[in-house]
Formats: structure tokens, C-alpha cells, sequence
């Protein structure tokens, strides 16, 4: 099986506030945007004081002849502080239109967020490349259109995982990778904006629950009846993922949950609204999703 050629990136940054050397070690697969290598390699440098592996590999099922390079990519970021032989957390980011830049998706929107929290937490961060992406000739359009059929996403998570494993055989300390093994998996999904239309998709197609997350996180993303696709796909058969959706008061995202939940006689355990209004806009909910849902808290 393929998975890497040689190439790698190594970003060496001195940390003036921690005393220490952070390395960023980028791996990139023959094919990718190097355009994006750049650009996450540079965001790591401007947002990150923690040492990392990032992969970064052309996502299976991928091709893609609007994009500019002819294939949509994939991000795997791994804090040196994440150790993949415990139970750790694996973030599916489904990012918004125009996304995939170094400022808004990866340094204020991912590492921003992210890097303060692996001191504390034990976690993976993917970041797959939207059909709407800024690489694409469509990057306000094509919402929900992919992983259109059920197993499209679930071959994508196995690419995740297979190459989780290669990192933890890597990390192994014996040197022949005995004693690799993969602790369990605790997926965790957001989408932002129009990302909120990929978890429509993947719950009508039912790998959304074939996944089995603890949480999904909508943020101000409950466009249409992207909502309510979602839970008649499967969600409202498993009462033991909890959904949360956050919105801001009075626009679309707003109107439609609060719409969607007026089906419900009284509240329930695994759904949540949570309505910003004074001082929120749409980007403040998605630069401070990851605290405003607790995305790393403890679940039972």
C-alpha cells in the first residue's frame, strides 16, 4: 500500500515566551496543492507553539476537475503531545465557503483554537477540503456534494486511520513496531457555515452514524433543512450522539433550528440550541467553536 514519497517539511520556530525550539515536521504526498504545503506550513509558524506531525495526503474519492489541481486534499494534524496508542479524540473540521486559507481556516478558525488545548487533551485534527474550498472554481457552490453514497466517507476514515496507525507504528518504541496499536477513536465532527451541508449529506447517506461520534457541532451552520436532513437521515434514531447547535440570534441559521425544534414536544437530552446575540457575529462563533461546545470535554 502507498502512502508517503520523501518529501518533508520541517518548520524550526523559537518560542521566546516558552524558551524552547517547536519543529513542525509537514509530510506531503507526491500530487498534492503545494500551494496549501505552503500555506499550512507557514499558519503552523504564525499560530502554533507546539511541536507537530501534519500529512497531508490527496483524500480518497477526491478527484476533483474544478479544482486547480485536479484533486481535493486532506490535513492530518498530530500534536507531538498526542500519544495515538491511548483512547484519543479524532475532529472531523468540515470548513465554509471560501475555506482551505491560512488565515481564517487554519490559523484563526483550527490552530488558534487547537494548540492551546493539546497540553490537556489527547487528540487528532482532520481537515478534509470541501468542494467549496478557495482552490476551487466553485468556492461559494456544490454544497452537501460529496461522499454522495453510503461508504464513500467511511473509505475517507479508514485512509484516516490507516495513516494514524503508520504514525503511532513510527512513534513505537521498539524499533521493529510490536507494539503499535491504535487506541480507541472518540470522533467528534464540526461544520461551519456551509460545512453544515457535508453532515446533511453524510446523514441521509447514514455513514454519519455508521461513525458513531460522541458529538457533532453545527456551527451557525443550519442553513435550509440541512438540520433537519440530517436527523431524519439517522440522527434521530441514536439518541446517544449529542448534537449542538450554535447560532446567531435573527439570521438563517437561527430561524431554521428554532423552526426544526418546534417539531420536538419539549427538550431533548441529545440536542442542544445555543443562541449568541449580543456581540456574536458568524465568525466569532467559528473561531471560538471549539470552547463555546466543549469539543474536548469529557463524554460519557
Amino acid at each position: 500500500m502507498k502512502y508517503f514519497v520523501a518529501l518533508l517539511w520541517v518548520v524550526l520556530s523559537t518560542s521566546l515566551a516558552y524558551s524552547q525550539t517547536v519543529v513542525h515536521t509537514v509530510n506531503w504526498e507526491k500530487g498534492v496543492n503545494k500551494k496549501l504545503v505552503k500555506e499550512w506550513a507557514s499558519s503552523l509558524d504564525k499560530a502554533s507553539n507546539v511541536s507537530s506531525t501534519t500529512y497531508i495526503k490527496k483524500k480518497v474519492g477526491g478527484k476533483d476537475k474544478l479544482h486547480r489541481n485536479g484533486h481535493r486534499d486532506v490535513i492530518v494534524w498530530v500534536p507531538e503531545t498526542s500519544d495515538l496508542t491511548k483512547d484519543f479524540i479524532v475532529i472531523m473540521w468540515f470548513h465554509g465557503h471560501w475555506g482551505y486559507v491560512p488565515k481564517r481556516t487554519f490559523e484563526n478558525r483550527t490552530l488558534k483554537q487547537f494548540v492551546p488545548l493539546s497540553i490537556t487533551s489527547n487528540f487528532v485534527l482532520v481537515i478534509p477540503e470541501m468542494p467549496w474550498s478557495v482552490h476551487t472554481s466553485t468556492p461559494t457552490k456544490r454544497n452537501s456534494l460529496l461522499w454522495e453514497k453510503p461508504g464513500k466517507f467511511l473509505k475517507f476514515v479508514k485512509q484516516v486511520e490507516d495513516l494514524l496507525f503508520i504514525h503511532a507504528k513510527n512513534k513505537a518504541v521498539d524499533v521493529t513496531g510490536t507494539r503499535a496499536r491504535l487506541g480507541k477513536i472518540d470522533y467528534r465532527i464540526v461544520g461551519h457555515s456551509a460545512g453544515g451541508s457535508t453532515i446533511k449529506r453524510l446523514g441521509i447517506t447514514g455513514d454519519l452514524c455508521e461513525l458513531n461520534p460522541s458529538m457533532i457541532v453545527w456551527s451557525d451552520s443550519s442553513y435550509g433543512k440541512w438540520l433537519d436532513d440530517a436527523w431524519e437521515g439517522c440522527l434521530k434514531d441514536r439518541p446517544d450522539i449529542l448534537v449542538k447547535v450554535f447560532v446567531q440570534k435573527w439570521l438563517s441559521p437561527w430561524r431554521n433550528a428554532t423552526r426544526f425544534l418546534g417539531q420536538f414536544q419539549g427538550p431533548r437530552k441529545n440536542l442542544e440550541l445555543h443562541v449568541k446575540n449580543k456581540g456574536w457575529s458568524h465568525k466569532l462563533i467559528g473561531d471560538n467553536i471549539v470552547k463555546l461546545s466543549d469539543l474536548l470535554g469529557e463524554r460519557q
